[in-house]
């Protein structure tokens, strides 16, 4: 599935775990567990280093299991792990029939903004997330530029509108203070 410039569509990837047994004995016993984050990290060109993770928040115990999709089209289960968050943020389940915008509008859209909004960045890897923020169903794009800094996209998943870029500091953000932009749209 993964090839050198695009991603399956997350409701295929969602109806290739669900028939994996792997998923089903796990689902059984995660009733309550709801589908929180698509992840994949990419190179500076938009292009996936590998297959889509899948996050499942557990809302009784706030822990995260992860499905990772393989090359041959079955998954590895990542043990529950703890949440990445701020102590007041709530993971926000995440609603795919409300998915309109395509992994590879989401690249031709960001690989567009970025030229725009960070012409003097040098970009390196990061990463794509399609989450819920906010209640708003959102591509995340984001990149760790050379000079240490996080280059950041946002793109609405049901109309593709750009609704956020901004460039914040690793150095701030490492240091456990509350990142401020240095730029912010």
């Amino acid at each position: 599935m993964l090839n050198k410039s695009s991603l399956a569509s997350p409701p295929e990837v969602i109806e290739l775990l669900k028939k994996e047994e792997l998923f089903q004995e796990w689902k059984k016993n995660h009733t309550s567990s709801y589908i929180s984050h698509f992840f994949c990290p990419i190179n500076s060109e938009l292009e996936p280093l590998s297959e889509w993770e899948i996050g499942w928040l557990n809302p009784e115990d706030g822990k995260i299991t992860v499905f990772a999709l393989l090359e041959n089209q079955s998954f590895a289960i990542k043990p529950a792990d703890e949440v990445f968050k701020d102590k007041n943020t709530k993971i926000e389940e995440l609603n795919l029939e409300k998915v309109k915008v395509s992994v590879e509008k989401v690249q031709k859209t960001a690989n567009e903004s970025k030229i725009l909004h960070f012409p003097t960045e040098i970009l390196g890897n990061g990463f794509i997330i399609l989450q819920t923020l906010n209640e708003v169903v959102q591509w995340n794009v984001s990149f760790i530029t050379k000079t240490l800094k996080f280059a950041n996209l946002k793109i609405n998943a049901e109309t593709g509108e750009l609704f956020s870029h901004n460039v914040i500091s690793f150095m701030e953000t490492h240091k456990g203070k509350k990142a401020q932009p240095l730029q912010q749209n």
